[in-house]
């Protein structure tokens, strides 16, 4: 009994030693599983934090395209903006056609002098001697177209008589008909009659007649200004 009391005791411890292996590997086991618990839910929280970081990218991606989408009323203003081109440039335009002025070379000059030169140089022609001068005598309505004889008919309406310093220089007697137009009378500067018509006051009068009825109306030209301006600075009115 003695030599087997090691025997048995050594058996026994044996059986003591396999009884406990099993429950120390099944405590390691238990307790490396709240390890793998937490390790699953910090990798859950750890994905759910990624999700959610993803998330908000995705909103805050999505948060800045569609405020960056530009609105149809806004492509239509810029594009009219560009479309429009700048008024700034236009005033230039008009500036420079205001400057662009033509100089009145008779600025200065009444339209009476006007006239009365124009109608001489229409009548007259052009060619003015050195010492001419365009005198003027203005006649009332019902003035004698024959003042020197009886029987004369009168004018009808206000006259203007242009001569020359010397009687050959012409003469030219018009009513203004205030319409770029004059009316002429074919009067002489020279009464060619016999002593005997002379004192007729029938035939006076139906030479008179003669004159009224020979009456035109002309247009009278612009002319030349600087021919105008001659004539104008040797007018004398009488």
């Amino acid at each position: 009994m003695k030599k087997m009391s090691p025997i048995l005791l050594s058996a026994a411890l044996a059986l003591l030693l396999v009884g406990c292996s099993p429950k120390q590997s099944h405590t390691k086991k238990a307790a490396s599983k709240p390890n793998l618990s937490i390790t699953t839910k910090s990798s859950v929280a750890s994905s759910s934090t990624t999700i959610s970081t993803t998330k908000n990218s995705s909103a805050s991606t999505t948060s800045s395209s569609s405020t960056q989408v530009t609105s149809p009323s806004q492509v239509e203003s810029q594009t009219s903006e560009l479309a429009v081109p700048s008024t700034s440039e236009q005033p230039l335009t008009d500036t420079s056609s205001s400057q662009v002025t033509q100089v009145d070379p008779l600025a200065g000059y009444s339209d009476l002098q006007i006239e009365y030169a124009r109608v001489w140089l229409t009548f007259m022609g052009s060619t003015i001697p050195d010492d001419f001068e365009l005198h003027v005598h203005l006649s009332p309505a019902g003035q004698p177209i024959d003042p020197y004889d009886n029987g004369s008919l009168t004018y009808p309406t206000e006259t203007v008589t242009l001569s020359g310093k010397y009687s050959y220089q012409g003469l030219v007697v018009y009513a203004s008909n205030h319409d770029g137009t004059v009316t002429r009378y074919p009067t002489p500067s020279h009464w060619q009659m016999s002593a005997e018509q002379a004192n007729d006051p029938e035939a006076i009068r139906a030479l008179t007649q003669n004159v009224l009825d020979q009456a035109t109306v002309v247009p009278i030209p612009t002319g030349d200004s600087e021919q105008v301006k001659r004539l104008i600075a040797v007018t004398v009115i009488d």
